[in-house]
């Protein structure tokens, strides 16, 4: 009876330590802290090794890159609408737009590259500070920041060329366990088509335009060359009739070579008025198709430097040292080491009551 109720007694709660107390207890609460995650959501491991958080707490998901728009025409343009009917209004200029046929034999490459990251920390302000002047320290472009005790962010751009060194001095802040990467990159090759399909355009409406012009000036100089040789001939023709003796014949064909010379004038004055109205015509449209060339070799330009600069957004966070916890020991593993742990400590506590 002696040794049954030692036997039994020596399972009794009394006998624990605080150490075994305290352990279960660890282990309990990091259980349900686990298994009943908070208002802040539970802890996910990110791809790249960080620590993000479900849609029921703060989102840790970087910002998706924008896609890369392209110039568009004006809504209240028409589709349809040619150049010539463009010159009615001057702000009227035919935008490319995206081929969404690529020849495959075009091997030609214009990655515009959009990096995101999100790196945890201890020490927020501390870490936006030193992003960015790695930014600022590879000819970079701050656009966006924020920072508070718990979150910061920073919209930047830098050089392609200085990319790679960019991206190694960034992701040696934090361990690979805190730092998530997200690279995205999209090939504006169609783009460039379309730019150089427009840049055909414009250069071949200028040449017509141009040869228009040259044609309308040839034209009209034959004409007042026509016109003139015929008021001069009229006019010598009446000079020599008018020196003759005055009869009712002379007179009368006085009269018909006045009346043609008239025509002739009046007809000569008419074509002017008609070349210079087609003439200025004839200079809007060359004026038009020039800022239209103009326009698509502005638009080729940017697209370059578009492709030339990598763009991206860095977000900090604070982590806690709990969620430090997690990313080293995810899932149920601190709640099965304290288990582990307070049995031992439990098994302890009985041989030391047993031997007592």
């Amino acid at each position: 009876m002696t040794n049954n109720k030692i036997s039994l007694q020596s399972y009794l709660p009394w006998h624990m330590s605080w150490l075994t107390l305290v352990l279960a207890l660890f282990a309990i609460g990091t259980f349900l802290a686990i298994s009943s995650p908070g208002q802040y959501g539970m802890p996910i491991i990110m791809e790249g090794g960080g620590v993000g958080y479900d849609s029921s707490g703060v989102s840790s998901g970087m910002t998706p890159p924008m896609p890369m728009g392209v110039p568009t025409r004006d809504a209240s343009v028409s589709n349809n609408t040619s150049p010539e009917q463009g010159m009615k209004d001057s702000t009227y200029y035919p935008y490319p737009y995206p081929s969404p046929d690529v020849p495959v034999n075009d091997k030609r490459e214009f990655l515009k590259l959009n990096y995101n990251a999100s790196l945890l920390t201890r020490d927020v302000t501390t870490l936006t500070g030193r992003v960015e002047t790695i930014v600022r320290g590879h000819e970079g472009r701050i656009d966006q920041e924020s920072v508070s005790v718990k979150y910061g962010f920073v919209s930047f751009a830098v050089p392609q060329s200085k990319y790679e060194a960019f991206r190694s001095e960034l992701e040696s802040l934090v361990g690979k366990r805190f730092l998530s990467v997200n690279i995205s990159s999209q090939n504006l090759l169609p783009q460039k088509l379309s730019i150089e399909e427009q840049q055909k355009q414009a250069d071949t409406l200028l040449a017509d335009y141009k040869a228009t012009r040259v044609k309308l000036v040839n034209i009209h100089t034959s004409t007042v060359q026509t016109i003139q040789a015929r008021i001069d001939a009229g006019t010598q023709e009446l000079a020599v009739l008018r020196a003759q003796p005055v009869t009712n014949q002379t007179q009368m064909q006085i009269q018909i070579i006045s009346d043609r010379l008239s025509s002739l004038k009046h007809q000569l004055i008419s074509e002017n008025s008609s070349y210079s109205s087609q003439l200025n015509s004839a200079d809007a449209n060359i004026k038009y198709a020039q800022d239209w060339q103009k326009g698509v070799q502005t638009q080729d330009k940017t697209l370059l430097d578009s492709v030339a600069t990598v763009t991206g957004t860095i977000s900090i966070r604070w982590i806690s040292l709990w969620d430090m916890a997690q990313i080293y020991l995810p899932g149920y593993w601190i709640p099965t080491i304290f288990a582990v742990l307070a049995l031992l400590s439990f098994a302890n506590d009985r041989r030391r009551y047993l031997a007592a």
